[in-house]
């Protein structure tokens, strides 16, 4: 099945306080490729790489450490009858307020947050191709 309803990703649902939909499933696939998380047993966790990556963009890597929450899962949305897999729990929330303080994303009502040129521009150098879906 096509997940690609309409080639506009830059209208992201939100699933709890995470980046679902398309851009979603775009940073998660990111995430994957480059090792930044990865699958141990049954659980995902942020590899070395990954913590450093997250720094680089200004995550603040000792607050995620030391929370109370499961810093990472992969969490499933279902829009319109289609799942859409992206990065969930801590790290879910703490990458959407990041891109939030960034401008790379602005809400546009309660769920719905809209991705601007200064978004594509980011992601892309941090290295998620996006490209293809706007």
């Amino acid at each position: 099945m096509n997940k690609i309803l309409s080639k506009n990703i830059k209208v992201i649902n939100t699933c709890y306080n995470h980046v679902g939909g398309l851009l979603g499933e775009a940073i998660l696939r990111f995430f994957l490729k480059e090792e930044l998380i990865k699958r141990l047993d049954n659980e995902y966790i942020i590899t070395e790489k990954g913590w450093d990556e997250l720094e680089i963009i200004g995550i603040d890597i000792e607050k995620l450490r030391s929370n109370n929450r499961k810093i990472v899962n992969v969490c499933i949305e279902s829009n319109h009858g289609i799942l859409y897999e992206h990065i969930g729990s801590f790290l879910g929330t703490t990458l959407m307020e990041k891109m939030l303080e960034l401008g790379w994303i602005k809400k546009k009502d309660e769920k719905i947050f809209e991705l601007t040129e200064k978004g594509i521009t980011g992601l892309e150098s941090f290295g998620v191709n996006i490209k293809t879906f706007v």
